[in-house]
């Protein structure tokens, strides 16, 4: 082999963008055997539908897996579309909803735009906004003492792309959707709403049907939280039929293969056992909420599958995260800005959440 190659040095040809960039955190996640109560990624605690079971059966016996997926994710786009009165055109379906912002990104932002959300928010934005390589401005705003959006500042900021999470994370609170719709009018660009937890909501409470009217307003949608998905990896993001065909060009030839398209499908066909998990949630939500309430604990009203808390005074949120990691319970500690002040849990089993309430208490 030439002296030259075995000299090849890869660090003299990476982007200088690189060497400052800090890549998103995921939440830490146990090996699958382990008995660690994993509360730290906002998983759904119940499995799937059990329809898929036959539905991937039949993808195997029909020897599909030697085809190439729907380009389009067609049939998906078709059921979602029927059910919020739109145009299936008007629906990308992507690997996951990372890809759909992703996608959205490459798409708007530019050298030196500027993307406007708040925070806290979904901690991936300013991660995409470097991502980027363009010399993208990430520019945070605040929230409000009460950890609701300082909608009046918002509605001042000038950017590109105004991205939100709705219901936010990691704070789970919902803003009013009047409010929402004032912020996307009053906006000189494209706003994103993500709605990764929007189901476990108020009803009526998402904005993909006022996309219809809204030209400038984007919402995406995973299947990873509520459809206890998220090891298949499939989202999808809705907008004008304009803004998605441009969106559309960038995505891979075969985003989203023939098992993530027929599970996603059969999950979102089934609702009534949709509707049963996602209720068993959001009333394991209020239980929680009021065991740790009576603890001294202080939380915001959650429209998500997690919990928002700050633990009475006196309590470290950090001692108390990594105590609950010794006893193998797994929770999510953010160490900047306000969250430095929280903790956030995910809402298990009835089971799980009864043994995080008793280790806490027996902390405390």
């Amino acid at each position: 082999m030439d002296s030259e190659n075995k000299n090849f040095n890869p660090e003299s040809y990476i982007r200088k963008e690189l060497y400052s960039f800090l890549p998103y955190t995921p939440g830490e996640q146990p090996g699958l055997t382990t008995s660690t109560i994993k509360l730290n990624t906002n998983e759904n605690p119940y499995p799937p539908s059990p329809k898929i079971g036959k539905a991937v059966e039949g993808v195997l016996e029909k020897g599909l897996l030697r085809k190439y997926p729907n380009y389009h994710s067609r049939k998906l786009q078709e059921l979602i579309a029927k059910d919020f009165d739109l145009d299936p055109n008007q629906i990308l379906v992507t690997n996951g909803s990372d890809e759909a912002l992703r996608l959205l990104f490459q798409t708007f932002v530019g050298p030196g735009d500027v993307v406007v959300a708040p925070d806290p928010t979904y901690s991936y934005y300013p991660v995409l906004t470097e991502q980027m390589m363009v010399g993208a401005k990430y520019l945070a705003i605040p929230v409000l003492e009460n950890l609701h959006f300082d909608l009046e500042a918002l509605k001042k900021s000038k950017g590109k792309l105004l991205c939100f999470a709705h219901p936010n994370a990691p704070t789970g609170i919902a803003e009013p959707k009047e409010e929402l719709l004032a912020l996307v009018k009053s906006f000189n660009g494209l706003v994103l709403s993500d709605e990764a937890y929007i189901d476990f909501a108020a009803p009526d409470t998402s904005l993909i049907p006022h996309t219809k009217d809204h030209p400038n307003l984007l919402v995406s949608r995973t299947f990873s939280k509520s459809y206890a998905l998220a090891g298949l990896r499939v989202g999808y993001i809705v907008g004008s039929l304009e803004t998605i065909a441009w969106i559309r060009k960038l995505k891979d030839s075969y985003n989203v293969g023939i098992l993530d398209q027929v599970i996603a499908e059969t999950s979102y066909a089934d609702k009534d056992y949709f509707l049963e998990k996602r209720n068993l949630v959001i009333q394991e939500r209020s239980r929680l909420k009021s065991n740790l309430e009576s603890l001294g604990f202080t939380i915001p009203d959650s429209s998500t599958n997690f919990l928002f808390c700050k633990p009475k005074p006196g309590v470290s949120p950090e001692h108390l995260y990594l105590s609950l990691k010794e006893k193998n319970i797994l929770i999510r500690y953010f160490s900047y800005g306000i969250c430095k002040d929280y903790i956030r849990i995910t809402i298990g089993t009835k089971e799980e959440n009864d043994t995080l309430f008793q280790t806490i208490q027996t902390f405390l």
